[in-house]
């Protein structure tokens, strides 16, 4: 229970529904009676107004729809053809050396420009070897000759998640297995501890992220968030911050040689993009003691407050991916509880800056 809210998870479906007390009570009543009879009786204890058939039915599609079976990706049989390794790229993060096929400039342009400040010229000895490839209108992603991904080209999207959660998993020494998800969101840290930025797109996370990037906050991870079962800490993405276009005005003045970033046109209905590098943080992970709900609003006062559990699972969970195991999601129900809900409503970058240093000095008291 978050404050007037329960969040329910459903094993089979693996989907969270938020609901309030008045619906928690009925449903309990309507799942310990065994005929609609039985129903209608307890309810009209609580309220003899209710109509006990169309609140049944409501529960019973209610129901339904949760307990609707989730199913994993269908994987194709095929296997790794060579004859796409058309263009190459090696990337080295630390010490692991990275090595990509690509079959054509437009398919490097689904993860490369992202990862682009890690690119190298190298010829150590390759660690990991992704083969990305688009054939009969299909993105296929391999790692070391196995099959990860293959999902229809207007589909990239889910491809890159792939992609990413395998790098994670190559980086950090992890399987799939041992996350908990990947959030849509941004983490930023300062040095002790992090704060996780969500909100729909053009919401102004990812800017937010580059301007406190600049004013001496490290950056954990842009727009996917790893949180690991271990130990529940979300961990370093090594993506580049992703710039929408009109964020460029703001951020030229502000971030160095800024207008020498390459601007990158992949999808036409997201217009120009750049990628802004960050300095890697110190350490490789941290615990999470707040999750900010980012509201860009001109010409507004710098306001954080409370918000409530149900604006932040439907922003969160739209477009994350959560394990379906058990352990995981309560793993994920536990980790909500313990940080702190906020939103941040801004205009002001100088301000904003102030506020999450404000908000970053009370977590570390407070520990």
């Amino acid at each position: 229970m978050f404050g007037d809210y329960w969040v329910l998870w459903y094993a089979i479906s693996n989907s969270y529904s938020i609901i309030n007390s008045e619906f928690r009570l009925l449903l309990d009543s309507y799942l310990a009676s065994d005929t609609q009879t039985e129903f209608s009786s307890t309810i009209s204890n609580h309220s003899c107004n209710s109509d006990s058939s169309n609140l049944s039915e409501t529960i019973h599609n209610y129901l339904k729809d949760c307990n609707t079976p989730y199913s994993l990706p269908n994987k194709s049989s095929d296997v790794l053809n060579i004859s796409y390794r058309n263009i190459s790229k090696h990337y080295l993060f630390g010490s692991k050396n990275i090595q990509i096929y690509y079959s054509s400039e437009l398919v490097l342009k689904t993860v490369h420009p992202a990862i682009a400040h890690y690119s190298k010229t190298t010829t150590t000895e390759t660690d990991v070897i992704f083969d990305i490839y688009l054939k009969n209108d299909n993105l296929y992603l391999f790692k070391n000759g196995e099959l990860m991904s293959c999902v229809p080209k207007k589909e990239y999207h889910l491809l890159q998640g792939k992609f990413i959660m395998q790098l994670l998993c190559s980086l950090h020494n992890k399987t799939e297995q041992d996350w908990i998800g990947t959030l849509h969101g941004s983490t930023i840290t300062d040095g002790n501890s992090s704060i996780l930025f969500i909100g729909k797109s053009g919401k102004g996370k990812s800017t937010l992220s580059a301007l406190l990037a600049i004013n001496g906050f490290e950056l954990l991870a842009d727009d996917v968030s790893p949180l690991l079962s271990e130990n529940q800490h979300i961990y370093y993405n090594p993506l580049s911050i992703s710039i929408k276009e009109g964020a460029f005005n703001l951020l030229q003045p502000l971030v160095k040689n800024f207008e020498e970033l390459p601007i990158v046109e992949f999808n036409k209905t997201k217009g120009q993009l750049k990628y802004m590098p960050c300095i890697k943080p110190k350490h490789d992970h941290y615990s999470c003691q707040a999750i900010v709900l980012v509201n860009y609003k001109p010409e507004s006062d710098t306001i954080i407050e409370p918000i409530s559990i149900k604006h932040i699972l439907e922003t969160i969970i739209e477009d994350s991916w959560l394990s379906p195991n058990p352990q995981h999601a309560q793993q994920f129900l536990d980790w909500l509880q313990k940080a702190k809900l906020l939103q941040l409503t801004y205009s002001d970058t100088n301000s904003v800056s102030s506020k999450i240093s404000t908000l970053f000095k009370q977590f570390n008291h407070e520990n």
